[in-house]
């Protein structure tokens, strides 16, 4: 059984009927699981099992809620039953505990973003990671009664605003052009392992991030990027390729793998009509993708920043 399915049978077992005793109107309380962890992503497994895999969910109200029922509901969760098929369910005596239980909407999404309201100004997306954008989007919700969770969690999961994930995108493409394209191939000459493995790695991390730009996506935390990058529409199957420029040992067949993801990438971004560049180096894309943008905040920073 994943996480999720234990959630949700734990609440419709429990949760239902304690949203419905302290939200008879329908207008105050939202529930559900999101955040952190494999099972939030639906990528648990049996090894995953040894931390945080319980019955348990969220009950997310707004601040005046908090301060109408916060307490009680509370209470009457914690008193919810400890064990529930087979597996046992941790204390929690305070609210937002990280595991489930009641939280306010104002305090789940600061986990993420470091903000008490969603970012409004370009920079405030940059500084965001996209790992917990996406912690803050994932899950599932199984009653969504809370206006401003529905609001707060809708404009985080709509995506960051086009010149957010331009800058995003053209730090990205630089980088893949210094690592793999420019760097890779010259270490690879001096005969330094080490660093053309590490150069290698700098390639593939930045081109799976890319990918999810590409998608209009968040990239995952990163022991899951490659399986979530695999269920991708765009490029998906890239994903492959840049394992393998992980993987394989040293040498020109990898430097060749690097040229063809770079091509497969460039592709895309004259399709999404990101750049018109006929160059096959990134860093001319990249030049492309950042020269389009307009927000204040982001025009001048460098073009690896972001």
């Amino acid at each position: 059984m994943k996480g999720l399915e234990l959630s949700r049978a734990y609440f419709e077992e429990y949760g239902r009927e304690l949203v419905e005793r302290f939200d008879p109107e329908g207008t105050t309380i939202s529930a559900g699981l999101s955040g952190y962890g494999s099972e939030c992503m639906g990528y648990d497994d049996e090894a995953s099992r040894d931390h945080d895999f319980e019955p348990r969910f969220y009950l997310w109200i707004d601040d005046e809620a908090d301060r109408a029922i916060g307490f009680k509901l509370m209470r009457a969760y914690n008193a919810l039953p400890r064990e529930f098929m087979g597996f046992g369910r941790s204390k929690h005596s305070v609210y937002g505990a990280g595991r489930g239980g009641v939280v306010t909407v104002r305090e789940f999404f600061e986990t993420f973003t470091g903000l008490d309201r969603p970012p409004e100004r370009g920079a405030e997306w940059l500084r965001i990671p996209e790992y917990a954008l996406a912690a803050a989007v994932n899950g599932e919700i199984f009653v969504d009664n809370c206006r401003e969770f529905a609001r707060c969690r809708e404009i985080l999961a709509n995506g960051m605003p086009r010149d957010v994930r331009r800058k995003k995108l053209a730090a990205r493409l630089a980088m893949m052009a210094q690592s793999g394209q420019y760097n890779y191939p010259r270490i690879l000459k001096r005969g330094d392992l080490g660093a053309a493995a590490l150069a290698a790695a700098e390639y593939a991390a930045k081109g799976l991030e890319t990918l999810f730009i590409l998608n209009a996506r968040y990239a995952p935390y990163y022991k899951w990027i490659f399986r979530a990058a695999r269920e991708l529409k765009i490029l998906g199957g890239v994903a492959d390729d840049f394992e393998y420029i992980l993987n394989a040992p040293q040498g020109d067949e990898k430097v060749k793998r690097i040229e063809y993801t770079a091509a497969e990438i460039i592709k895309e971004l004259k399709r999404q009509d990101y750049s018109r560049s006929e160059d096959e180096y990134l860093e001319a894309h990249a030049v492309c993708v950042q020269d389009a943008i307009r927000d204040r905040d982001l025009i001048g920073l460098h073009l690896m920043e972001g």
